[in-house]
């Protein structure tokens, strides 16, 4: 039954606003944005989401054809560095739409992958049913037809397998098989389900399962579709291209930060407060690791988690006399990706992150603050208290804590996941050794290991001897 395009967008709309409603206020601040444009949003999300339902469904008739399941397959394989997606216009062969990194993976592959005009079980399949039974996807039928009688295609003379080739590569969607390396398409002949990125919520949808015996019309609906369920079904998601498809490579892992040429690495536990304030104490965080799958969601490739630190510091004057407050001062650092692999093997990345290039003794306490990102038109935002050790009587700093200040964290797109306070005192007296969490053993030290909810790190310090 076709959806009411009004019903459609009230659904969007008081979804996202019973979603926000559920969370902590103090962790989730929503965009207020100018109802004009909060409507045109909600009515290209709106087209988005009909597209990827309606293909999910002629995705699923096609994929009854075994040699378009076993190009699929190979096809995500040798473009997706993951293992679970590739675009639509790759598959169709379509280099004009294809997102750059796959484009890159074209050009460095030569000719071992399929051209556009060399066989494609998949492409030839999709056209050829496509050519068949688009009156049968309202939504679709008509994007097509808006497609072919735009000005810009109205001079161009193709074919109309050429102009449905065109269409589809330029509806930006792209072909999401997590848990693809499970299933031996040579010799799997049980159904798959499809499904697609509903955008208001990213953990569960409706699905649509298809025999692989049967006909176009064997499909029943599986009410609810999660990441558990792909994990024990082959399952499609359809969803949009995000900006990993326009990465033409991984960034490159950053080179440890460099201390002062006599700074040793702290390879004991010490007492805090016999590093003082004139000390140099070069904190880093040579790698993180995620321990489990609680941030992995069915719509999601990868889990992209941002961490902030938030620190004190004593207020100056203009002349630079001290005052008699402190302030909260945040610090962003770089994204951190982990792949499905990464998370189920808990494996080690290499970050180097300089947490805090001296750590003095005046920061009493940190935060870490932990968000995941995601493709949220909301902002998130997390506040907690960090500890400050300084006299403003006597103008000097303190082992102990003398009062606190509130750090503040907010960023587009994400949601606030957890937070952990990290007090100078308890980090220096585990620098080595296991507390719970194990030991992570680096240039011949083993280093205590930490963790902000489910991200485990640990810490190297550089200490440089700086005489009072």
């Amino acid at each position: 039954m076709k959806r009411n395009p009004l019903f459609f967008l009230g659904c969007l709309l008081v979804g996202s606003l019973l979603f926000n409603a559920c969370l902590p206020k103090e962790e989730v601040l929503v965009n207020q944005v100018d109802p004009e444009g909060s409507l045109v949003q909600l009515q290209d999300e709106w087209k988005q989401v009909e597209t990827a339902k309606e293909f999910s469904q002629l995705l699923g008739e096609v994929m009854q054809n075994k040699a378009a399941r076993i190009t699929l397959s190979e096809y995500i394989q040798q473009y997706d560095d993951f293992g679970d997606a590739v675009s639509l216009s790759t598959l169709l062969g379509d280099k004009q739409n294809m997102p750059p990194s796959e484009l890159a993976k074209l050009g460095r592959a030569g000719n071992n992958l399929s051209q556009r005009t060399e066989t494609n079980p998949f492409r030839e399949t999709l056209i050829t049913h496509a050519l068949a039974q688009l009156g049968a996807y309202s939504f679709l039928d008509r994007a097509f037809e808006t497609f072919r009688s735009s000005p810009e295609r109205a001079h161009q003379r193709t074919s109309l397998q050429e102009e449905l080739i065109a269409f589809f590569s330029s509806q930006g969607l792209v072909i999401h098989f997590p848990y693809e390396e499970q299933f031996d398409w040579n010799t799997y002949d049980g159904g798959i389900t499809t499904t697609y990125d509903p955008l208001i919520r990213e953990d569960w949808n409706e699905g649509f399962l298809y025999s692989l015996t049967g006909t176009g019309s064997s499909v029943s609906l599986v009410p609810y579709v999660d990441d558990a369920y792909s994990f024990q079904h082959p399952t499609l998601v359809v969803t949009f291209l995000d900006q990993d498809f326009y990465e033409v490579q991984a960034p490159p892992v950053p080179d440890l930060p460099k201390p002062a040429a006599d700074a040793v690495i702290l390879d004991y536990n010490v007492n805090h407060s016999s590093i003082s304030q004139a000390d140099i104490l070069f904190t880093t965080i040579p790698e993180v690791k995620l321990t489990n799958k609680e941030y992995k969601v069915l719509f999601s490739r990868i889990v992209k988690v941002r961490l902030f630190r938030g620190s004190s510091k004593v207020k100056t004057s203009f002349n630079g006399t001290i005052n008699d407050t402190a302030e909260g001062e945040t610090y962003r650092y770089d994204l951190i990706s982990f792949s499905k692999d990464d998370i189920e093997l808990m494996r080690w990345k290499t970050v180097n992150i300089q947490f805090d290039p001296d750590w003095d003794i005046s920061e009493n306490s940190q935060q870490f603050f932990l968000f995941t990102e995601h493709n949220l038109t909301g902002k998130a935002k997390a506040s907690a208290g960090v500890k400050v050790g300084y006299d403003f009587l006597t103008k000097k700093p303190t082992a102990e804590a003398t009062g606190s200040v509130q750090v503040e964290v907010e960023t587009g797109g994400s949601r606030f996941r957890t937070n952990s306070e990290l007090s100078r005192r308890s980090v220096l007296a585990s620098v080595v050794g296991d507390t719970s969490l194990g030991v992570r053993t680096r240039n011949g030290n083993d280093f205590n290991v930490k963790s902000v909810g489910p991200l485990h790190f640990y810490f190297e310090h550089r200490f440089t001897d700086i005489p009072d």
